[in-house]
């Protein structure tokens, strides 16, 4: 009989994470005036379907959340790669060519020697 392993639960929250991250990057990008406004028709569309009470390819819930992320993926594929990176490398916190050591800047502050001498 295979043995089962147990379910991670740092895969499942990785799934979200990733979700997550990516309707961040397309609401990232909305805001971004240098993407062209036709494109951004894609996810404001898929959204705009998902909440429209006529559901016109009643399949199932699992076709509103296909198409959503397809409209997400070609949005992301069809926006400008130098923006997308941008937004990516900005919601890391790191930004391309900007990377500096902080520690020669830290001050750290010094000590009296006065206890030393009362000793």
């Amino acid at each position: 009989m295979p043995s089962k392993t147990p379910s991670n639960n740092k895969d499942r929250r990785g799934v979200w994470y990733v979700i997550a991250r990516e309707a961040r990057l397309v609401l990232r990008l909305l805001m971004d005036k240098r993407v062209p406004w036709y494109l951004k028709l894609l996810p404001i569309g898929s959204v705009f379907y998902v909440l429209w009470p006529a559901d016109l390819i009643p399949l199932n819930p699992l076709d509103d959340a296909a198409l959503v992320s397809a409209a997400f993926y070609f949005f992301l594929e069809l926006c400008p790669p130098e923006v997308v990176e941008e937004h990516r490398q900005n919601m890391k916190g790191v930004i391309a060519g900007k990377w500096f050591d902080p520690a020669p800047y830290e001050q750290v502050p010094e000590q009296t020697a006065s206890h030393d001498k009362e000793a």
